[in-house]
């Protein structure tokens, strides 16, 4: 049996799989690990910067040029009503029934800062800038591909080239910094977080989203679960060793869940199938036995994606 070190606690980690890259049709095999005490899994061994440059050609597809973003009437009611968006102009009939919504929808929104300056870290299109200065926020970007970078800059926004260690923000520079889909990208999670520490204001909020590797899916599909997205999910990390790493470095857990659509498991069943030619996102049987799925992985507290928000204390 293969012993490696776990990047997240530094213990000893044994083989969890190995698989080759599926969405390039890239024949080489990658294996990971599994940590034996934080059960953190880890490509291993974690490769160079200019091999994980290759996993990423120039048109993946969150390179993509993004459409533009729209909040819905209610929605922008509802962020007035419970997040303190009162510069929002939302009539009167949208605002009488913001109340009642906001009960069930937008229940994951980051309370409004007036004046806040936020950061997203792997901001691809730019479309979470898009979306978040539209309601009020002052949002730059970072992102080591120059090609959504370009998009990014040619678009208006206020993007860095590189990683976020290489740009060197000032200390306490943020009240919101944005990780959504990023960190499962990192060689190094521990010195991200402590980097994310640095630049957030005290009582700041981190955002994150990352593939769950304790999802029903994964464990139904295996090899074949979309999220693993092999090579280029260096880390796959599960809810609670993604809190202790957050809490080793000052960031408390104030709203965390693990969520799943329907898209993942249709993915995860075409690759499976190696079904090419008629996806099942078009099949109606597949989408509602994927609906179902959806509301299985949520009673069970399995669904593929944890979301989680912290705050700096």
């Amino acid at each position: 049996m293969l012993i490696s070190k776990c990047p997240l606690c530094n213990s000893s980690g044994e083989s969890s799989f190995q698989s080759k890259d599926f969405l390039f049709n890239n024949n080489e095999i990658y294996r990971y690990m599994q940590c034996k005490h934080c059960s953190l899994i880890y490509q291993d061994p974690i490769p160079a910067p200019d091999q994980i440059d290759s996993f990423y050609p120039d048109d993946y597809k969150v390179y993509q040029k993004a459409r533009r973003s729209k909040h819905g009437y209610m929605k922008l009611a509802v962020l007035r009503y419970r997040y303190n968006y009162k510069h929002l102009n939302v009539s009167r009939l949208f605002r009488l029934f913001a109340p009642i919504l906001a009960v069930f929808r937008y229940r994951d929104t980051i309370r409004f800062v007036p004046n806040g300056r936020g950061l997203d870290i792997g901001c691809g299109n730019g479309k979470f800038i898009r979306s978040m200065n539209f309601i009020g926020w002052n949002i730059e970007g970072v992102d080591f591909n120059p090609v959504a970078v370009d998009f990014c800059r040619k678009a208006g926004l206020k993007v860095f080239h590189g990683d976020l260690q290489s740009v060197a923000f000032k200390d306490n520079s943020f009240d919101l910094v944005s990780a959504r889909h990023v960190i499962e990208h990192v060689p190094n999670p521990k010195e991200f977080v402590i980097e994310i520490a640095r630049i957030l204001k005290k009582r700041g909020r981190l955002v994150i989203r990352t593939p769950n590797s304790e999802a029903l899916g994964r464990r139904w599909f295996g090899i074949n679960w979309y999220a693993n997205d092999v090579p280029r999910h260096l880390i796959l990390f599960n809810p609670t060793n993604l809190n202790m790493l957050a809490k080793c470095h000052g960031l408390r857990l104030i709203n965390g869940k693990t969520i799943t659509s329907p898209k993942n498991i249709l993915n995860s069943w075409d690759r499976l199938k190696k079904n090419q030619g008629n996806p099942s996102k078009k099949q109606k049987i597949r989408r509602l036995i994927a609906r179902l799925y959806v509301v299985l992985a949520a009673l069970t507290r399995r669904g593929d994606e944890i979301f989680a928000i912290y705050e700096k204390s």
